[in-house]
């Protein structure tokens, strides 16, 4: 594949957030029969005394919302890169009950993977004061600027939302891309050229601190952007070898974070109970807003995380391939044998 391709994208993945008319346009809304049939699911899982991880390929099959999300995922990988599930019966079912719909309806998307260190392959989005894990930013309440994840598809179900803030933040690496394109595409070979990663506290082999490979923030698989934005653990390589970032690829991340906050370019979304959205990781970034998570009777946010890995695999980037199969050793990922 091409090392870098300064013309413009042009696919259904290069939206901008002024291209909606509202959020109707990336929704798919549960019917009081999908509702109601989930709810059955989930409390005859509970009455059986079982849990997420004890449900079978058949009953994960959802039968009264499978052509639903057929349809999702195409979207997803094919299409906009982002979809909205809206009226997943979280209000009328506890946490454990909830997981249950979560992970099931994540079985469409994808094998679900592996998340950290912990293995977890259920991630809870939550205030956590106790964790030290600082690199990451789901268990905080402050801001988290646009990045990606370390895997093909991200799913977040909202049980709880923030009393005040947290909304959700979601933006088109292909726009930015074509915004470079234009204006300073000098800047976007750097994004191309990309630079080692740092592996922080979870190394695939023990006392390996960085990447022995550049990864690209961008490149291109099958006429879509790929993107890997992660500037911190890029700096952070950089300091652990004695050096510093490429200054052509520190104005890259400026130029980036600019286009990314002007007006029209990124989605926010405030997630209420029920509400779901899945992106492809490797072409739409996340982010959130700061949230208030001690407002007295609100309770915190909570939000289920999923990982997927398309199935098929698509291509990638040697170096974005080297990158994710080194994380799935860290994060002792089920699909590894020896994990």
């Amino acid at each position: 594949m091409p090392e870098t391709i300064t013309l413009p994208i042009d696919n259904a993945a290069t939206w901008r957030a002024s291209d909606f008319a509202s959020l109707d346009d990336i929704a798919f809304d549960l019917t009081r029969g999908q509702q109601d049939a989930l709810t059955r699911f989930a409390r005859s899982v509970r009455r059986a005394n079982r849990s997420w991880y004890d449900l079978t390929p058949d009953e994960e099959a959802l039968p009264s919302l499978a052509s639903s999300l057929a349809s999702m995922r195409d979207e997803t990988y094919r299409g906009r890169g982002v979809v909205l599930l809206r009226g997943l019966p979280f209000d009328e079912l506890d946490e454990d009950e909830s997981a249950v719909i979560a992970w099931a309806v994540g079985a469409h998307f994808g094998r679900r993977a592996s998340q950290n260190a912990y293995g977890d392959l259920l991630g809870r989005v939550e205030l956590n004061r106790e964790r030290d894990d600082a690199w990451r930013g789901y268990g905080k309440s402050t801001p988290s600027g646009f990045h990606t994840d370390h895997v093909d598809g991200l799913g977040l179900a909202c049980v709880r939302p923030a009393a005040s803030g947290g909304a959700s933040r979601l933006l088109s690496a292909g726009a930015v891309h074509n915004v470079m394109a234009a204006e300073c595409p000098d800047l976007l070979r750097a994004l191309y050229r990309g630079a080692p990663m740092h592996w922080f506290g979870e190394p695939p082999s023990p006392g390996e601190k960085v990447s022995g490979f550049t990864v690209p923030v961008f490149s291109q698989s099958e006429g879509r952007i790929v993107c890997v934005f992660l500037p911190s653990y890029m700096r952070a390589a950089a300091e652990e070898t004695g050096g510093a970032l490429d200054p052509d690829l520190e104005d890259a991340f400026a130029s980036f974070k600019e286009i990314s906050e002007r007006d029209g370019m990124a989605l926010e979304i405030d997630l209420a109970a029920g509400d779901m959205i899945v992106i492809d990781n490797k072409a739409v970034l996340h982010g959130r807003r700061a949230f208030d998570a001690d407002v007295e009777g609100a309770g915190n946010r909570l939000l289920y995380r999923l990982w997927f890995e398309a199935e098929p695999a698509r291509p990638a980037h040697p170096g974005v391939v080297a990158y994710y199969e080194g994380l799935k050793r860290a994060y002792r990922d089920p699909v590894l044998k020896s994990a």
